[in-house]
């Protein structure tokens, strides 16, 4: 008799029964909201030439990515977002069409995790794109129908921490290149007495930076922030303050303004997001303004997107959108 293979590999899970119907209520809840809002979807392949996901996350996805070669040589890798495939695919199959073009997906990443971390190799995701318009417009967009997703999925008590990088990169980039990223590290672990001693005697562009990667809150501690805050700074901040007045006072109240968020500095050029709900063990969603990926693929303009993690989102929903 031949033995049953029983285990799987690490990262990956079997999904069965409740946890199965659940991610396929909040796929077909994602997409029907989203294409009642005028986002066309698109369903890119599982994989790709190991150059797409290279050229839109650098360095800091190589490591990560899980690939494979086929019969020919080539190296390919599987889906590590969907991001950098709806790029290629703007800057080719949509590259004479009208803007702005509004996309969105839902499917699975996959990306490469230490075997005794316990984080998953594959997760379901739903997003959407917003290309060829900058602005405030565009922005508010994208964090209401964030928010719109979230409430659809039957999500009661979650908060978008927001933040912008105009307000820290212009004290990041007065440092030393030497000291940025330890820095870097101690912003995002919050850690002001390290970090305090990591700016010492680093002039007042570095001081600043200790003051405002603390600030979290409602529309008041924005508002103090940008009375104390430099020249450099106002205007990241000034952009948020605009967006919080788009917004309706529902709205806002699912906003906390984290002024001290550098994951994605590298890759977001205005506006950053990240989803928070209870009961969750990590984000359930990220997005903002990434102007800058678009031209890496021969077809330069700006963007702003939000991508949401429906694992997470399943896990403390019961029973999940309908």
């Amino acid at each position: 008799m031949t033995r049953p293979i029983a285990s799987i590999p690490p990262g990956a899970v079997d999904l069965t029964g409740p946890a199965a119907l659940r991610r396929r209520r909040l796929q077909r809840a994602a997409t029907d909201l989203l294409e009642r809002a005028g986002y066309q979807e698109i369903l890119p392949p599982t994989f790709e030439y190991e150059e797409v996901f290279l050229r839109a996350g650098g360095p800091a996805v190589a490591e990560r990515l899980i690939r494979f070669t086929d019969r020919d040589g080539r190296i390919l890798a599987l889906r590590y977002d969907f991001t950098a495939s709806l790029a290629r695919v703007a800057a080719t199959t949509f590259r004479a069409a009208a803007l702005p073009l509004r996309l969105c997906y839902t499917g699975k990443v996959f990306r490469q995790e230490p075997d005794r971390g316990g984080r998953p190799r594959e997760t379901l995701q739903a997003g959407a794109e917003l290309l060829g318009t900058a602005g405030l417009a565009a922005d508010v967009e994208i964090v209401r129908l964030t928010l719109e997703l979230a409430r659809t999925m039957g999500l009661k008590d979650f908060q978008l921490n927001l933040g912008h990088v105009g307000v820290l990169a212009p004290g990041l980039t007065a440092l030393p290149e030497a000291e940025r990223a330890v820095v870097r590290r101690w912003i995002d672990r919050k850690d002001r007495g390290n970090l305090t001693r990591a700016l010492a005697g680093l002039g007042e562009a570095a001081q600043e930076l200790g003051t405002l990667a603390f600030v979290i809150g409602r529309r008041d501690a924005l508002d103090a922030a940008c009375q104390r805050a430099s020249t450099q700074a106002r205007p990241g901040l000034a952009q948020l303050q605009a967006l919080d007045d788009a917004l309706s006072p529902d709205e806002r109240q699912h906003l906390v303004y984290d002024l001290g968020e550098v994951r994605g500095l590298d890759y977001y050029t205005g506006i950053q997001f990240e989803l928070f709900t209870a009961g969750a063990g990590r984000a359930a969603g990220a997005g903002g303004r990434y102007d800058g990926l678009m031209g890496r693929f021969g077809a330069p303009m700006p963007a702003v997107g939000v991508s949401l993690d429906l694992d997470a989102i399943a896990e403390v929903t019961a029973g999940g959108a309908r």
